[in-house]
């Protein structure tokens, strides 16, 4: 499992800010605020960078429960 600070930006309204993740092979979970939460799941393109092995990914949030939701990782964009 890894764990740390990611950067989660939604390309639809160029909004990006820093979440915490954790992440086991190609689905995880992200802690950010709910409202956040909320616009990236209704967002058409969404992305994690992970700060600490400078990896992006492409993703699907799931399910949100108040300021944690699930996610998977539909497409590597840039290698770990």
């Amino acid at each position: 499992m890894q764990s740390g600070l990611a950067t989660l930006s939604i390309a639809d309204d160029g909004h990006s800010e820093h979440v915490a993740f954790e992440l086991t092979d190609r689905s995880g979970l992200i802690f950010a605020r709910q409202e956040l939460l909320m616009r990236a799941k209704s967002a058409r393109t969404v992305r994690l960078s992970l700060l600490t092995a400078r990896s992006e990914h492409a993703i699907r949030i799931g399910n949100i429960d108040a300021s944690c939701a699930n996610f998977s990782i539909l497409q590597d964009l840039m290698p770990s």
